[in-house]
């Protein structure tokens, strides 16, 4: 492993550039929403003083990366995204409609653009679908003060794997195909010294 910069990291980071992403996304998919990034799990005093985000509003944030193994050895992240739902009662075609369902009509669509096949990618390639275990779910988030501030607070949760972050540990040797004789040519024996132990083989008896 060799050494790396903290500003070689930060210019590489590929969980700050999902989550941009991510707010983009949402931002140009659900109208009329505040959409902002957020730094993480959210603080009971921010609920209080209403900072998360203005309501109708989202903040996407995240609550924990895990490392998850590839098939070709290397590593990616699984990282557990968080929707955070600020909702207030508004009124729509001159009716009121409760914070509740206001909220509630949010996370659903968050959960109908996670259902989505090209929407989910978030306009990336190197990103693995949406898990399905667990599955994205919405729930509400209360605190003692919010029914008597008018406010409704729901959260959307969905994992999601940045692959390839790490490098893989099989050997990277190219050969070339002898159709002819159905082998694999390789031009430097050490090569296949190295290939060996990832090979799946059996013991052929010569007698």
């Amino acid at each position: 492993m060799i050494p790396v910069s903290l500003d070689q990291m930060l210019t590489v980071d590929p969980v700050a550039g999902l989550q941009a992403a991510i707010v983009t996304t949402v931002k140009t998919l659900l109208t009329g929403v505040t959409v902002a990034k957020h730094p993480g799990k959210v603080d009971l005093s921010e609920l209080v003083a209403k900072t998360v985000v203005p309501a109708p509003g989202i903040g996407i944030g995240w609550s924990r990366i895990r490392t998850a193994g590839m098939a070709d050895g290397s590593y990616g992240l699984a990282v557990e995204w968080v929707a955070y739902i600020v909702a207030e009662a508004r009124v729509v075609g001159m009716k009121r409609v409760e914070k509740e369902v206001v909220g509630i009509a949010i996370g659903t669509r968050l959960l109908a653009i996670l259902s989505d096949n090209e929407a989910s990618f978030w306009g990336r390639a190197a990103l693995m679908p949406v898990s399905e275990t667990p599955a994205p779910e919405l729930k509400p988030l209360f605190t003692v003060k919010d029914a008597s501030q008018g406010t409704a607070y729901y959260t959307v949760t969905w994992t999601q794997v940045l692959p390839d972050v790490g490098h893989t540990y099989f050997p990277q040797h190219k050969g070339t195909v002898d159709a002819e004789n159905g082998s694999i040519n390789y031009d430097d024996p050490a090569w296949i010294d190295a290939i060996t132990p990832f090979l799946a083989g059996e013991v052929v008896d010569d007698a």
